[in-house]
């Protein structure tokens, strides 16, 4: 899942999280290699505020998201329990039942976090 963000996923993160002055993670020192950990680890005040973060995003850029999960290119591993519970929570009403279980299926497995 470590990669360089491309400039679409630099637009979906600040636009999750448009208070993110720096895309590098203050406690590791490090750039970051996704959106959603990020976003639920270092911005999000809790689950709820995860979900509004969330809605923000339009249908296509919520797909893309998804897409870019399924690829491999985001991982959910890093995010905590209740924000996973949110993302497949929007996933099922946006997207559809089937996406809803991939995302459960990928945060269960819990390996993508590096």
């Amino acid at each position: 899942m470590s990669r360089i963000l491309s400039e679409h996923d630099i637009a979906l993160l600040l636009k999750l999280a448009p208070e993110c002055d720096t895309l590098v993670c203050g406690k590791s020192e490090t750039a970051f290699r996704s959106i959603l950990p990020p976003v639920a680890n270092h911005y999000a005040k809790d689950a709820d505020d995860f979900a509004a973060r969330l809605n923000r995003l339009t249908e296509e850029e919520f797909i893309s998201l998804i897409e870019l999960i399924r690829t491999g290119k985001e991982g959910v591993g890093c995010l905590p329990t209740e924000c996973a519970e949110v993302l497949i929570e929007q996933a099922m009403r946006r997207a559809g039942a089937d996406a809803a279980n991939e995302l459960y299926a990928l945060y269960e497995l819990g390996n993508q976090c590096q």
